[in-house]
């Protein structure tokens, strides 16, 4: 196969998993699947930060940080979710993971060469 094709396929596989799970994530009322669908997409943004700062020459270490704080949002936002007292956390874990998965993806493909 070809090289380019596989990034491609990549490419549009980490997008339409991105947003779909963005999406989900605002617009299911179940609690439950709710939780699960968070969960999967922390993880989800982690592992995009992760292709992102293993992606980028180690002479670029300010790029390899900025990726890793990107997946370590995730991470914060997991945090604040299951440790958190309030009912914002919901809201406030959600646009965490959501500002990661976006940050992400738009940093593997477009802003951290």
């Amino acid at each position: 196969m070809d090289s380019l094709f596989i990034l491609v396929l990549l490419f549009v596989v980490c997008i339409v998993v991105s947003i779909l799970g963005a999406i989900l994530l605002f617009f299911v009322p179940n609690r439950k699947i709710q939780n699960a669908i968070f969960f999967t997409l922390a993880c989800w943004a982690f592992f995009i930060s992760y292709v992102n700062a293993i992606s980028i020459p180690m002479v670029y270490m300010g790029q390899q940080m900025l990726a890793w704080i990107l997946g370590f949002l995730s991470a914060f936002a997991l945090l604040i979710r299951y440790a958190g007292k309030t009912k914002k956390r919901f809201t406030v874990s959600n646009v965490l993971v959501t500002v990661s998965i976006i940050s992400s993806a738009l940093g593997v493909f477009l802003f951290m060469r």
